[in-house]
């Protein structure tokens, strides 16, 4: 997986609910452009550490 694959199943993660609104659309697009600029600056394995605290497998 790369960065923008694990910034977007991060975003994911974080924003799982089972009555997904519109809201909750938005917040998880917020969060995917902010993980993804962040994780620019960080190594593959800081990001898959960040993902295991989620529940995101690599």
């Amino acid at each position: 997986m790369n960065k923008d694959q694990l910034a977007q199943q991060i975003s994911l993660a974080m924003h799982k609910s089972p009555n997904a609104r519109l809201d909750t659309v938005h917040s998880y697009l917020n969060t995917y452009q902010g993980l993804s600029h962040y994780f620019k600056e960080l190594s593959i394995d800081d990001i898959e550490g960040i993902g295991t605290q989620y529940g995101v497998k690599v």
